[in-house]
């Protein structure tokens, strides 16, 4: 029996992926007695992907798209072909540690309600990345972050008034875990589902973790699982207006679909008006700061596009189609807390 499917989403990072793959046959080898599959999903590269992952030792079984249907339909591809008794769904953009396959799968199999997984994230310098946030709600709207911290300490640590991820090794329960190494038991995907495909990019790990919940089934994040995280180039600064408006698009069908359509509107006007007192300060600092003036012109187009009335046409999606920009899709994913690219 398979004890583990990896779905790996890529989009024209054939570097990456190369890489990804090669640390994937390094944590085969760390525990031959594990045994793996391994299913990459192209979302229609140009950039010779599928022959590179093609050419890899691990062989993967390869699903190559003709477009990029985002990475929640992408995933799906991979989900509906999995044999592994768990899931990972890995970013291309992942350095993990050749023991992180084996602790995830024992953990797994040791905590029975145990439905989603995450591991601890570095960035390549070293520097811890956010592995563990909050569900969005009405309250992650309104309260700054800090306070946030403060009132809902289960989003840094999963444990009330710990205060730190650093005070224990054990999986613990939180309410969401970050994507870019993401255990699923494999026997949910009948009751809990797939990943909703109505995100193009975005909280489709979130919203998952909040159905996981719901369903009665816990989501851990585990220190002892660690990766290096974002050695990609990231949308944010590829297409960053669209990033944004991509993200702001996400949250509100989250905030529609798992608060209620008073708490998104409560949400957007919030936000809104957030952005109008922001524009007016970095109208003031445009005057001295080219940097300014560029954020000036992001905030301002993703203020316009509320305004507008949200257009469906406009980010991401046709982002890419527009331009062809290239840039990790998973690293995409990385951004789920909520004041990330507000």
């Amino acid at each position: 029996m398979i004890d583990l499917t990896i779905v790996i989403v890529n989009y024209e990072t054939r570097e990456l992926l190369s890489r990804c793959l090669a640390g994937v046959a390094e944590a085969c080898a760390f525990d031959s007695t594990l045994i793996v599959e391994t299913i990459v999903v192209d979302n229609g590269s140009r950039d010779e992907s599928v022959p590179c992952a093609r050419a890899s030792h691990v062989e993967p079984r390869v699903v190559a798209l003709t477009e990029n249907l985002g990475f929640a339909a992408a995933a799906n591809h991979g989900l509906r072909l999995r044999r592994g008794r768990h899931v990972l769904l890995l970013n291309t953009d992942v350095e993990m540690d050749p023991s992180m396959l084996r602790r995830g799968v024992g953990i797994l199999d040791g905590r029975e309600n145990a439905g989603v997984l995450g591991a601890a994230l570095r960035h390549p310098s070293g520097r811890r990345q956010r592995s563990v946030h909050a569900l969005p709600d009405l309250v992650s709207e309104l309260v700054p972050e800090p306070i946030l911290r403060w009132v809902r300490p289960e989003m840094i640590s999963g444990k009330p008034g710990t205060g730190s991820v650093e005070a224990t090794m054990k999986p613990r329960v939180v309410e969401a875990v970050r994507g870019a190494v993401f255990f699923i038991r494999g026997e949910l995907l009948e009751t809990v589902g797939l990943l909703d495909e109505g995100y193009f990019f975005f909280l489709e790990e979130t919203d998952y973790c909040w159905r996981m919940r719901s369903a009665g089934y816990d989501v851990l994040h585990c220190d002892s699982l660690r990766a290096i995280h974002g050695l990609g180039a990231s949308s944010k600064r590829r297409v960053p207006l669209a990033t944004r408006i991509e993200f702001h698009r996400s949250l509100y069908r989250y905030l529609d679909r798992r608060c209620s359509r008073g708490v998104s509107r409560v949400a957007r006007s919030v936000r809104v008006t957030r952005m109008g007192i922001g524009l007016l300060g970095l109208l003031c600092l445009s005057a001295f700061s080219s940097a300014a003036r560029r954020r000036l012109a992001e905030r301002m187009g993703l203020f316009l596009w509320h305004l507008r009335g949200r257009p469906e046409d406009e980010g991401l999606a046709s982002a890419l189609l527009a331009d062809g920009a290239r840039f990790n899709v998973a690293d995409v994913g990385e951004v789920t807390g909520c004041g990330d690219v507000a």
